[in-house]
Order: C-alpha cells, then structure tokens, then sequence
C-alpha cells in the first residue's frame, strides 16, 4: 500500500554570485519497488522446444513481445520457437535468428502461394523472370503464375503508409497538424519501427499506481506559455537521435537529469550527460538496451551510480558491453572516461517521483527543469511535421508502442477561432523529425497518454560544493504533512 505524501520544496538561489558555499538535496519521498517477474510456468513433463545448447541458454526468446516468459502452448514450453518454426507465421513473435541458430539453416519466406496472407500480387507483364524489386517495406520478385510473369510481394505493414500519409495531408487543417514522408523512415516495416525507434517497457501496474506528489503552489504563478530553451538557451540540450536503437528510456532520463543540473545550479554544471553509459551499463533488472527498458531502473540506477558527460561517453546508438569501470575516487565522484586518459564527474539525482495533473507538471518544468513522460505512439505519429498533435484515429487497429520523452515547457495557439493548449516535448528521432527534434501536443487532454505517468528526480548538486569554490549559500524549506522544516 501506498502512503500519500504532501510535499512542498521551495528552492531559493542568492542571486550575484556563480559558486556556492554550502548545498543541500533534500529527499522527501521514499518510493521503493521491488520488481519482479511473474512467470507462468509449464508443467514439468512438457519438454523444452529444443534439447540443444541454444535454448538451454538463452531460455525464453529475448526478442518475445509476451508479457511471461513460459506458457504451455500445442505442447511446447518456449512457443517463439518451434510454434513459429512448423506454423511459419513470420510474426515477430518468433525468435529472428530461431532458423539459422538452431535449425542450421537459412530462415527463408515460404513459398509463393503457400500462405496468401503475406503476399500480394501485381501484373507487370515486362518484368524479367526472378527479378528483384523493392517497394516501400515489401520485397518483390517476378516469377511466372500460368505463364504470366506476375511480380510476388510480402506484405509487411510500412512504417510510411502512402494512403495514410495523404489521408493526413488531406485534412492536415482539420487535426492541427501535418505529415510527412520521411527518407530515413522509406522502406521500413512499421514493427521496425515499434521496435527500433520506441524503447520503453510498460511498468509494472504496481508502478503506474505510485501515488503522485502533491505540490502546493499559487495558481496565478503559472504562464500561458513557458520555455525552458527561451530561458536557458544553448545550455537545454538539443534532441538527439536514437538511431535503430530502443533507447528513449536512456535517452530521455539523460537529458531530463541534464536540464536539472542546469536549472538547479545556474548554468554551472551544463555539460550533456551520456545515454550512452545508461544504455549500456544499465543492464539489471530487467533492463535490455536497444529492445527497451524500464524508467524506474533507469532512474535508480542513475541514483545509485551516476552518469558521465556525454564527451566522455558519447552516445553511438548502440548497446555495448559496459567501458566504464566501477573503480570511483575522490569519495566517489570521479571515473576514468572509455579509450581516454581523461576522466569525468558522476552526476546523481535524488529519488525518483511522479508529477501529476496538468498544473502539477507545469509548476515542475518551471520551477526544477524538464520532465519525463511515457507516451503511447501509433503509426501516425512517426510521420509527424508540424503543428498541434492529436491522434486523428486514421490508423486504428494498429498495433501501438511506449515511448519516452522530455516536456520542456508549454503554450497555445489558435485554431480555427479556438486557443489550442500544448505541451512542447522533445523526441528523440534527431532534429531532422517534427520541428527541429520536437513536437507539440494537446495540453489538458492527456493525448496519448501523455499525462497518465510523468516523472523525475531531483538533481543531487550537493557535491558540487566539494568541488567547487564556496561563494553562496542556498536556502530550502519543505512541508511535510503539515509541518513546515528548514535547512540552513
């Protein structure tokens, strides 16, 4: 059971002067959750798809989109194996490398005609007989049905739906906002996609039920429209690309902990933190790299640990084995950088705790820096350009994926005589995508889910007085359950 806090932390900066005397991160909430995975486990007597060395390792398909790990179906206990292997489904629920590891042959497509499902057909009486042609996500080949030359297709579902796209483009000034064929998107399967370009797992229900922190505030404080780049420039990091690599998690928990060392220290710590060194140290608790992972684990960790500068560990879109060492010196601030001779801070955050209500989230990008939001992405929104989100309902029954990002302030427009509310996020698709890397959504509404889990942590800058020259003091003052404490 959860116990309901009444938090109020005001933070007071003496102006004149860039250091600091004496600081001190104060932790109000204390949310511990153990996570563990259920599995539903087979009867013993089943036996395991394969009696080789491959399974008897790796168990469970990593690569499985189910949410246990073993389940007794037509007889098998790992049915990403064998289940796909005899009933060919081509889902991306089989393991992809299941043909080659541990059949030792080449997973091929079936043969043509043999499942009708996966293919379409077009008459091009021209094309030359085992020719190759690919179009959009679907690869094609001329073979001869009744003496026809007849071009055979795989139909894969596109991450760039042509019809979908101008059925967008069409009533662009109805939904507020505007789409786009995206070149680096062109010929990609919209499971790629979901994959590749997302990243977050779902919390657990335990997780999503955190009781959020209520904080007290006027009201009147809060602006129709709010900036955190207007007001810090340069130093909010622009958005980066993720790359073929499920890493919004790491990404976003990166740059939302950067913008709070900004914030909360004045622009004296203002070096990019590394996604990098989360992405691929990081890998506990069920945590799994370029296939996603969890934003609580992500944020103890960074808790526990700390993350490296962005130039000591400069993200690749890639999850390597961990090249930072656990070997920490001067009370355990400094690391050595990877292939360098050079080293760097560790940055830490307090606990991790949940922002809620729109008032609630405006109140904390104002006053403590950007937050984090989860996110539910339908195929649309990958061909985002411009303009206020909303989801047009286009591209129902489709399958959708969680994502993670970084609202860094807010505003309205308007549309249509009416003033239009949104939030102003940054992706991590690089800057080529949406507006410069960003996207504006409905604000109020929960678009998307955006709203339903919103997060962050406090940024740990009482070692900066450690390290630093000691010029200012800081004030603080929290209420806890009624009772007013200050530090000093």
């Amino acid at each position: 059971m959860w116990t309901r806090w009444t938090f109020l932390f005001e933070h007071y900066m003496k102006a004149g002067h860039p250091n600091c005397s004496q600081m001190t991160m104060i932790a109000v909430v204390a949310m511990v959750v153990t996570l563990a995975c259920s599995l539903v486990v087979a009867d013993e007597t089943i036996a395991d798809d394969l009696a080789g060395d491959y399974c008897a390792n790796v168990g469970c398909c990593g690569e499985r989109q189910d949410d246990v790990c073993s389940a007794p179906i037509l007889g098998t206990r790992c049915y990403c194996d064998d289940f796909c292997y005899l009933n060919r489904t081509g889902s991306d629920d089989c393991c992809p490398d299941f043909m080659s590891v541990c059949k030792g042959v080449e997973s091929l497509p079936p043969e043509p005609l043999k499942n009708p499902k996966l293919q379409y057909y077009t008459e091009k009486p021209n094309c030359n007989l085992g020719e190759v042609i690919n179009i959009n996500c679907n690869e094609c080949r001329c073979r001869k049905i009744d003496e026809t030359p007849t071009l055979i297709c795989y139909h894969s579902e596109c991450l760039i739906d042509p019809s979908l796209l101008d059925a967008i483009k069409n009533q662009s000034r109805q939904f507020g906002w505007s789409a786009k064929n995206y070149s680096e998107f062109w010929g990609r399967t919209y499971d790629d996609g979901l994959k590749w370009r997302l990243g977050t797992l779902q919390p657990p229900e335990k997780i999503l039920q955190i009781v959020p922190l209520k904080a007290m505030f006027h009201r009147d404080h809060l602006k129709s429209s709010f900036d955190l780049r207007k007001v810090f420039g340069d130093n909010i990091t622009d958005p980066i690309d993720q790359g073929w690599c499920g890493a919004s998690w790491a990404i976003s928990t990166a740059q939302v902990t950067t913008d709070r060392f900004v914030i909360m220290t004045k622009g004296l710590m203002r070096d990019a933190l590394s996604p990098k060194h989360l992405l691929s140290c990081n890998n506990l608790d069920l945590q799994r790299g370029c296939q996603g992972g969890h934003l609580t684990s992500a944020w103890n960790w960074v808790r526990t640990f700390g993350l490296v500068t962005d130039e000591c560990y400069p993200y690749d879109g890639r999850a390597t084995g961990c090249a930072v060492s656990n070997q920490r010196s001067i009370n355990n601030l400094i690391v050595s950088c990877p292939r360098s001779a050079k080293t760097s801070p560790l940055r830490r955050v307090g606990l991790m705790y949940r922002v809620a209500t729109e008032e609630g989230i405006m109140h904390e990008i104002m006053n403590w820096g950007s937050v984090q939001a989860m996110m539910k992405v339908s195929k649309e929104f990958f061909m985002y350009e411009s303009g206020v989100y909303k989801c047009s309902k286009l591209d129902l029954g489709s399958k959708t994926g969680y994502h993670t990002v970084r609202i860094v302030g807010w505003g309205e427009e308007q549309q249509n005589g009416k003033t239009v509310k949104y939030w102003i996020v940054s992706n991590s698709w690089g800057l080529w995508w949406g507006e410069s890397g960003y996207f504006r959504i409905l604000k109020g509404t929960n678009e998307c889910q955006i709203e339903d889990f919103v997060i962050a942590a406090m940024a740990d800058i009482g070692n900066l007085c450690n390290i630093s020259e000691k010029s200012f003091r800081e004030n603080a003052s929290y209420t806890l359950n009624g009772t007013k404490i200050d530090i000093s």
